[in-house]
C-alpha cells in the first residue's frame, strides 16, 4: 500500500479530492437528524448475571466461558487484560487467580427475554443484536411521551423489606437486598434515587429522560445495569453506549455541527466495523481519528476499494442508518468451533474437513448455494470460521 501510495501523482490527487468533494455534497443532502436511535448494551451481561446469583464473586477477577474460550469478563478481571474471545488458558496466564464460570444461555436468555419486554414498551419493532444489546428507535414513544402525565412517568422502588411487589419471587427479594451495582467506579444508576424518600422516581419526557426510565426498569427487573447512547443514527448511537460505560449514558443532540464536533477527536477504532487491521492500515498512513480520516480521503480513495473508502467518508461524517432493519435477507452462513491449543498440521486440517461438512449439511438444509467460502483461522483467539457468501 505505502508504495502504491508513493506512485501517486499530484493530478491523480486532485482528480480524487474532487470526486470526494462531490460525494460529500449529496450525503450532506441526505443527512438526516429527525431520529432518535438508541443503543443499549448490558454491562458485562454474562459475568453480571453470575455475579448477581453468587455475591461472592463480585470481589473477585472472573470471567465466564471455559479454558478454550471465554464470552465475557467482569472488570476486575480487565484490569489483568482479559478480555472476551480470549482462549481462557492464556487468560489464566495474565490473571493466575482469574475464576472462570461455566456459561448458561438458558439462564442467560430468560434474563435477555426481561430486559426484552422493557425494550418493547419503548419501540416495539426494536432490533436485537444479541442477547445482551439492541438497537431501538425511540422517536414516535417521544411524541407520544410529551402527552403523558407524571403518573405515567413514576416508578415504585423495588423494596425487598416491604414486599410492596407481590409479583416478585423470594430469590428476587434477596436479590434487592444486595447492590445492584455491580462495577466499582460506576455512576449511581439513578441519580435522583436517594432524593425519592425511598418510594418512587419520576421521569421527564426528554430523549435522556425516557433512556434514564428504561435503563432504570432493567436494574429494578433484573437487578443489572445498562449503558446506553443516543443520537441521530446507528452508528453514532452505538458509539455513544461505550462513552459513559458502565453503567451511565451518553447523547448527542440533533445537530449536524455537534456531530462534526464529536467526530473530530473520535478514534477511529472507536467506530463499529473498523477492525485491528483496518486501525493498522490507517495508522501507517498517519490517520488515527477521524478528523485525519477526513482530511486524507482522497488519498484512501486511491488506494482503498469503493466500498471501503465510502465507508471511511460516511465515518468522517458522523452519517449511519437512521432506519433500523427489522428483517432483511440472509447474506451468509457460518459454522464455527473453539479449541484449546493446537499445533499439530494434521490435526488442524481435520478439523477444517468437519467444518466443511458441517456446513454443508447446513446449506443443504436452507436449499441454499454459495458463491464464495471463506476460511478464517484466527489467532490467539483459536478460531475456525468457516462462512459462505450468498
Amino acid at each position: 500500500m505505502m508504495e502504491q501510495k508513493a506512485r501517486i501523482t499530484k493530478e491523480q490527487l486532485k482528480q480524487a479530492q474532487a470526486e470526494v468533494d462531490k460525494l460529500t455534497c449529496e450525503l450532506e443532502r441526505s443527512r438526516e437528524l429527525g431520529r432518535v436511535i438508541v443503543h443499549v448494551d448490558m454491562d458485562a451481561f454474562y459475568a453480571a448475571v453470575e455475579m448477581r446469583d453468587c455475591p461472592e464473586l463480585k470481589d473477585k477477577p472472573m470471567a465466564v466461558g471455559s479454558m478454550s474460550m471465554l464470552s465475557t469478563s467482569n472488570y476486575h478481571a480487565r484490569r489483568f487484560g482479559v478480555r472476551a474471545a480470549m482462549p481462557g488458558f492464556i487468560a489464566k496466564k495474565l490473571c493466575p487467580n482469574l475464576v472462570i464460570v461455566p456459561t448458561n444461555f438458558d439462564k442467560y436468555r430468560a434474563v435477555s427475554a426481561q430486559v426484552r419486554e422493557i425494550f418493547s414498551e419503548y419501540d416495539p419493532h426494536f432490533m436485537p443484536m444479541s442477547l445482551d444489546e439492541a438497537y431501538l428507535d425511540i422517536t414516535e414513544h417521544l411524541e407520544q411521551r410529551k402527552h403523558w402525565p407524571e403518573t405515567m412517568r413514576t416508578y415504585h422502588i423495588c423494596d425487598a423489606k416491604t414486599g410492596n411487589d407481590a409479583d416478585r419471587s423470594a430469590a428476587e427479594s434477596e436479590r434487592d437486598e444486595l447492590s445492584p451495582v455491580l462495577f466499582e467506579d460506576s455512576p449511581s444508576s439513578s441519580p435522583s434515587l436517594s432524593g425519592a424518600d425511598g418510594k418512587a422516581e419520576v421521569f421527564g419526557t426528554s430523549a435522556e429522560e425516557a433512556v434514564r426510565e428504561m435503563r432504570f426498569r432493567i436494574e429494578q427487573k433484573t437487578s443489572l445495569t445498562a449503558s446506553a447512547g443516543i443520537a441521530p443514527n446507528m452508528m453514532l448511537a452505538k458509539v455513544c453506549s461505550d462513552k459513559n460505560k458502565p453503567n451511565g449514558q451518553y447523547r448527542i443532540p440533533p445537530e449536524r455541527q455537534v456531530v462534526m464536533e464529536f467526530m473530530k477527536d473520535l478514534p477511529v477504532r472507536k467506530v463499529s466495523g473498523v477492525g485491528k487491521v483496518t486501525e493498522k492500515m490507517l495508522a501507517a498512513l498517519g490517520i488515527v481519528n477521524c478528523d485525519q480520516l477526513s482530511q486524507q480521503m482522497a488519498l484512501l480513495s486511491l488506494l482503498f476499494s469503493g466500498t471501503s473508502w465510502h465507508n471511511f467518508l460516511h465515518i468522517s461524517l458522523g452519517l449511519g442508518s437512521t432506519c433500523i432493519e427489522r428483517d432483511s435477507e440472509r447474506k451468509s452462513m457460518s459454522t464455527e468451533r473453539t479449541f484449546g491449543e493446537m499445533s499439530d498440521a494434521e490435526e488442524q486440517y481435520s478439523l477444517c474437513r468437519d467444518l466443511c461438512h458441517d456446513l454443508a449439511q447446513d446449506l443443504q438444509r436452507e436449499g441454499l448455494k454459495y458463491k464464495s467460502l471463506l476460511i478464517n483461522l484466527m489467532h490467539p483467539c483459536q478460531i475456525n470460521k468457516l462462512t459462505f457468501k450468498k
